[in-house]
């Protein structure tokens, strides 16, 4: 079993673009040494501030989007652009941390470019995971459904992963689908594809 790591909170102030301040709280690690797990400890350390330095690095590139976009709240565009940069935890091997970056980027850092601030972390990375999966999308595709239904597909990955099955829901979305027809939609080709297997 793995032992609690030592570490110190720290406050961090950070400045935005529009010259605003905001004071946050930065977790530092701290390598006890004599303890045989110094190896582990710095080999976790360097990979953190690899992540850190990877999400600032997007964090820089979202901005410059979010310029040219002021009305991204849920702009399909925006979000897929977003979620075109987002693929650096793919790239970078970071995809089973994801979860953890998307709250530090969307929750600690800079939840103006994610939708606004929310009441909780998990709450909050929800909309980068959207955006990410977004960016997965073909850029033809993207633009047939709207932000809340591409967040009502992208929950179920047995539907847009699979080509045939995203395309009758994107031909539908086309029709002007509510959120609840939609998800209705969903549920009646994930039973057909279960029956017909």
């Amino acid at each position: 079993m793995a032992k609690a790591k030592r570490g110190t909170v720290r406050k961090k102030k950070i400045k935005f673009p529009n010259g605003k301040e905001l004071e946050i709280d930065a977790f530092d690690a701290e390598i006890v040494l004599g303890n045989r797990e110094e190896l582990q400890s710095a080999e976790e350390l360097l990979e953190q501030a690899e992540i850190e330095e990877s999400a600032q690095a997007a964090l820089k590139e979202i901005d410059v989007i979010a310029q040219r976009r002021p009305d991204r709240e849920k702009n399909i565009w925006y979000c897929y652009e977003v979620g075109k940069i987002l693929q650096f935890v793919d790239e970078k091997g970071f995809t089973d941390r994801k979860g953890l970056i998307w709250r530090r980027m969307a929750y600690d850092l800079r939840p103006d470019l994610f939708g606004g601030e929310k009441k909780n972390a998990e709450e909050a990375k929800r909309y980068p995971e959207t955006m990410y999966h977004l960016g997965k999308q073909l850029e033809e595709d993207v633009g047939r459904a709207t932000f809340d239904q591409w967040y009502e597909i992208l929950k179920f990955k047995d539907i847009y992963k699979e080509k045939k099955l995203l395309e009758q829901i994107l031909t539908a979305c086309e029709k002007g689908l509510s959120g609840v027809q939609l998800r209705q939609r969903i549920k009646d080709l994930r039973s057909s594809k279960g029956k017909n297997k």
